[in-house]
C-alpha cells in the first residue's frame, strides 16, 4: 500500500535547495512595477488627490485613482454575497448587508492601509518614490474599531447599506428550547470570552505579476492563492471579459492560512494597469503592507451559557456575541465564522439543546476573513472554557464532567442539535490516550516540585472536533503519456501542505505504479479545467477522492483500449500494476498511451463533511514574580481518519499547534480605539512563537476512518489551531488558581499574568 506510507516529500529537494519558484521570482521582459498609496487614516473622506508631481517623476508610466479606473471599465469586485447571502438571512428576515468592494477607495477611506491610488513605474524604487509624492487631502472622521460597540446608535456609520454597522444578525438552533432548558437547569455557567484578532504571518508576503496580451486579448496573473478558478472568475467579471480571457497561475506559495482565499484589490488593479500601459507589472508587498492590507483573523466577543442538571449532565448551550468583519466583505469572511461556529458549538459533547445568535459588524479595521480553524476554534474555545468553569462551580472533577458528557463511539454517525452529522470517532479514547501520554495522574507531584522552586504549575485539557473538507465538490484529472508517466491535475492549490507527494501517493496506489511515475501539474487555469481550491482542510477529502474516481475511470478507459489491442473481450482483461493482462499477453499503460490519448477526469459534487477530532493536554510553568510562562509539555492525540502520509500529517499538526499556542499566549493584532491605527504593525510589536517557546511536539494518532469517502480520510491540518488555545488557557488558569484567578483574556502574556496575580484584574484587549 502506498497510501499510509511515510514517503519523503517530493517537493522538498527543490524547495530546500532554493529551486522553488514563488511569485516574486517571476520576471518578464520590459516589466514595470506597481506601488500603492495607502490611507494613513482609519476613517476619512478623500477631498482630492493631486498626482501632478508624481506624473512628472522619472520612469513613471501611470498614476491612477478610483475614478481613473472606473471610467475605463474597471468594475467593483464581487463579494459573492448576492449568491450566498440569501441562505443566511438575519433574524428579522433581512438579507446580509453587501457594501461595494472598490478596487481603490472611492471618496472615503475606511481602514488604515486601504489603497487609494496606484503608481506604475519602470523600477520599484521609482514607483515607491512617486507614490510618496502624491498628495491626498483627507478629512479625518471618527472611527469605530471595537466589535461589541460598533452597533451602538452613537457610533460612526461606515456604509449606508449597513444600518448600525450591522452586516448580519443571524441565529442557528432552537432558541426557545434552549431558553426552557436553561431555566430548568440546576446550574447555569456563564462565561464571557474575547477571541483576539491575529495576523496570518506566512513566510511569503503577497505578490502578483500581471500581464496582458493585446493580440489575444488575454490577461495573465501569477499570484499565490488558494483557489485559481474562483480568482479567475472574479477578475474576469471586474474586468468585463469572459473567464476564458483570464489565466491565473499559482506556483510555489509560502503559506496561506486562509488569507490567500480571497481576491485582493491589488490583483485587479495590476491586471487592469497591464492592459492600460501594455506592459507586464510586478508588485511585491512589504512586510509592513502585509500587516495592514492582508485579511486578518478571529476578533470575536462571545458569551456562553451552559446549563447542567444535578448529576452534571449537560442540558443546554447558548452562545451570543459579535464578530468583527473589518471594513468590508472579502467574499467568505461572514460565512466561515457563521457556519463553522454554529456547526461546532456542541463540541464533542451530548448537549440536547444548542443555540447561537451572532451579529457581524463592520469596523474601521483591516477586513477579516478565514484564518486557520476559522469558527471551529472559537466554538471549541468557548465550550472547553465553559466545561472547566462549570466543573469548578459545581464541584465536579473536570475530567469526570467531560467523561460524563462525551459522545460515545457507538452512537456514530451522530447528529448534533445544530445539524452536523459527526462521521466517526472515539472521543473517550482520545482523552484517555492523551491523559496517559501526558501522565495526568503524575501532575500533582510535578506541581509540588515546581512549588518548591517558587513556580506555579498548571495543566489544561481540551477535547476538540472540527468540520473539515467543505461541502463543495472538487475536480481531479489524470493523464498517462507515452513514457508511462502519470500527470495529476487537481483543483486544490498547494501552499506548503505537500500536495505533490500526497496526490502522487493516491494515484500510485490506485494505478499500481511507483510514486516516482507520478507528477502533479502546477495550479494553472489553462491546464486544470475546474476547481474550488484549498480551504477548510479539504484537499485530500475532496480532490483526493475525485482523483480516486478519475483513476478508476482511467483504468476502465485503458481496459477498453487494451481489449482492442490484445484482441480480447473487455471483460476478460485484467489490470495489474500498470499493465493489462489476458492469458500470456499483456500491454502497459505507456504502450496504450502511444496509440491514443489516455485521459480521465472527475468533478465531484457536494458531499458530507468530515469531522477530525482529538484531545490536547498542555502543561505550563509560571514565575509568579514576573508572569513569565513556559510551556513545559504539550500532548496531542488526533483522529484524521486515514493519514495518506503520516509525516506530512504530523508536520501539519505540529505547525497548527504552534499557531494555537501563539494564539493563546502571545499573538494579538492591537488597534488604537481612538485613531484606528494598528499598534502591532511589525514583528517588533507582534509576537509569534519561536522554536524555543515550544516543547517537543509528537502527535499521537488515534484514527477512525471516515465512512464518507472511499479512502477513509478526514481533514487534517487545523486541529492544533482549534484545540490548543483552550488547552493553553485552561492550563494557565489552573496554575493561577492558587492566587484566586478565575479568568484571563487571550493572549495570556507575562504582563497580563503578572497583573492578574497582583490584583486579580482581567486585562482589557490591547493593554
Amino acid at each position: 500500500m502506498v497510501i499510509g506510507a511515510s514517503i519523503r516529500r517530493k517537493e522538498d529537494p527543490r524547495l530546500l535547495t532554493g529551486a522553488g519558484c514563488f511569485t516574486d521570482d517571476i520576471n518578464r521582459p520590459n516589466q514595470a512595477y506597481g506601488a500603492f498609496v495607502r490611507s494613513p487614516h482609519a476613517h476619512a473622506d478623500i477631498l482630492s488627490i493631486n498626482k501632478t508631481t508624481a506624473l512628472k517623476m522619472p520612469g513613471v508610466l501611470g498614476v491612477y485613482d478610483f475614478q481613473d479606473m472606473a471610467s475605463k471599465g474597471c468594475a467593483e469586485i464581487s463579494t459573492g454575497i448576492a449568491g450566498r447571502g440569501d441562505g443566511y438571512p438575519s433574524l428579522d428576515g433581512s438579507p446580509m448587508a453587501d457594501p461595494p468592494y472598490y478596487v481603490l477607495a472611492n471618496g472615503r477611506a475606511r481602514y488604515v492601509g486601504e489603497p487609494v491610488a496606484m503608481v506604475i513605474a519602470t523600477c520599484p524604487e521609482g514607483a515607491t518614490a512617486a507614490a510618496e509624492a502624491i498628495f491626498v487631502d483627507y478629512q479625518s472622521l471618527i472611527p469605530v474599531t471595537i466589535a461589541n460597540q460598533a452597533d451602538r446608535p452613537d457610533q460612526p456609520q461606515l456604509w449606508p447599506e449597513a444600518k448600525l454597522n450591522t452586516c448580519y444578525n443571524w441565529g442557528s438552533g432552537d432558541g426557545d428550547a434552549v431558553s426552557r432548558a436553561l431555566d430548568a437547569s440546576d446550574h447555569v455557567t456563564i462565561l464571557d470570552v474575547e477571541i483576539p484578532r491575529v495576523v496570518p504571518s506566512f513566510l511569503e508576503p503577497r505578490a502578483a505579476m500581471a500581464d496582458y496580451d493585446g493580440q489575444s486579448g488575454r490577461f495573465e496573473l501569477y499570484v499565490g492563492c488558494q483557489g485559481i478558478h474562483g480568482l479567475r472568475d472574479k477578475l474576469a467579471e471586474a474586468l468585463g471579459v469572459g473567464a476564458d480571457r483570464v489565466r491565473v497561475v499559482s506556483l510555489d506559495v509560502g503559506g496561506a492560512f486562509g488569507a490567500r482565499s480571497v481576491i485582493y484589490p491589488e490583483y485587479l488593479a495590476l491586471a487592469w494597469a497591464a492592459r492600460e500601459i501594455a506592459r507586464p507589472i510586478k508588485w511585491t508587498a512589504t512586510r509592513a503592507e502585509d500587516f495592514v492590507t492582508t485579511t486578518q483573523g478571529r476578533d470575536n466577543f462571545l458569551r456562553g451559557e451552559l446549563g447542567q442538571d444535578g448529576m452534571g449532565k449537560f442540558l443546554a448551550l447558548r452562545v451570543t456575541g459579535h464578530s468583527n468583519m473589518g471594513a468590508r466583505h472579502t467574499g467568505n469572511g461572514p460565512y466561515s465564522v457563521m457556519r463553522n461556529l454554529a456547526r461546532m458549538l456542541p463540541g464533542t459533547y451530548r448537549t440536547p439543546a444548542v443555540y447561537m445568535a451572532l451579529k457581524g459588524v463592520f469596523t474601521n479595521t483591516v477586513p477579516v476573513s478565514s484564518y486557520r480553524g476559522v469558527g471551529r476554534m472559537e466554538a471549541i474555545f468557548v465550550m472547553e472554557r465553559l466545561v472547566d468553569r462549570a466543573a469548578k462551580e459545581t464541584g465536579f472533577d473536570r475530567i469526570e464532567l467531560r467523561r460524563k458528557n462525551l459522545i460515545r463511539s457507538h452512537l456514530m454517525p451522530y447528529e448534533t442539535p445544530m445539524g452536523a452529522v459527526y462521521d466517526s470517532g472515539n472521543y473517550v479514547s482520545n482523552m484517555e490516550k492523551a491523559m496517559e501520554a501526558a501522565n495526568w495522574d503524575g501532575f500533582p507531584d510535578r506541581r509540588e516540585t515546581s512549588a518548591r522552586a517558587g513556580l506555579l504549575r498548571g495543566i489544561g485539557i481540551c477535547n476538540y472536533i472540527e468540520g473539515a473538507g467543505g461541502g463543495a465538490g472538487e475536480y481531479a484529472a489524470i493523464e498517462i503519456d507515452e513514457t508511462g508517466m502519470a500527470e495529476v491535475r487537481a483543483g486544490c492549490v498547494d501552499q506548503g501542505q505537500g500536495h505533490q507527494t500526497s496526490l502522487s501517493q493516491i494515484a500510485a496506489d490506485h494505478l499500481g505504479i511507483g510514486v516516482d511515475q507520478v507528477v502533479v501539474a502546477a495550479s494553472d487555469t489553462d491546464v486544470i479545467a475546474d476547481g474550488v481550491g484549498t480551504n477548510a482542510s479539504r484537499s485530500m477529502v475532496r480532490a483526493g477522492e475525485a482523483l480516486v474516481v478519475a483513476c478508476g475511470r482511467l483504468i476502465d478507459q485503458g481496459r477498453e483500449a487494451a481489449a482492442l489491442l490484445l484482441q480480447a473481450n473487455k471483460e476478460d482483461v485484467i489490470y495489474d500494476h500498470g499493465r493489462y493482462l489476458i492469458g500470456d499477453r499483456e500491454i502497459g499503460l505507456a504502450d496504450i498511451a502511444k496509440q491514443s490519448r489516455f485521459f480521465a477526469e472527475y468533478r465531484s459534487h457536494a458531499d458530507a463533511v468530515t469531522f477530525p477530532n482529538g484531545c490536547h493536554v498542555c502543561e505550563v510553568e509560571i514565575d509568579p514574580e514576573t508572569g513569565a510562562l513556559i510551556v513545559v509539555a504539550f500532548t496531542a492525540v488526533d483522529d484524521v481518519g486515514v493519514a495518506i502520509n503520516p509525516p506530512i500529517v504530523d508536520g501539519q499538526s505540529q505547525g497548527a499547534i504552534a499557531q494555537g499556542i501563539g494564539q493563546g499566549l502571545m499573538e494579538c493584532s492591537v488597534v488604537d480605539p481612538k485613531t484606528g491605527q494598528m499598534l502591532s504593525g511589525s514583528y517588533l510589536d507582534y509576537a509569534m512563537p519561536r522554536a524555543n517557546d515550544l516543547p517537543s511536539l509528537k502527535p499521537i494518532a488515534n484514527n477512525s476512518p471516515s465512512p464518507t469517502n472511499s479512502m477513509g480520510v478526514k481533514g487534517a491540518g487545523e486541529g492544533g489551531t482549534t484545540g490548543a488555545p483552550a488547552a493553553v488557557i485552561n492550563a494557565v488558569l489552573d496554575a493561577l488558581s492558587f492566587h484566586g484567578v478565575t479568568d484571563i483574556t487571550m493572549p495570556a502574556t507575562p504582563y497580563r499574568i503578572w497583573a492578574a496575580i497582583r490584583d486579580g484584574s482581567v486585562m482589557e484587549a490591547g493593554e
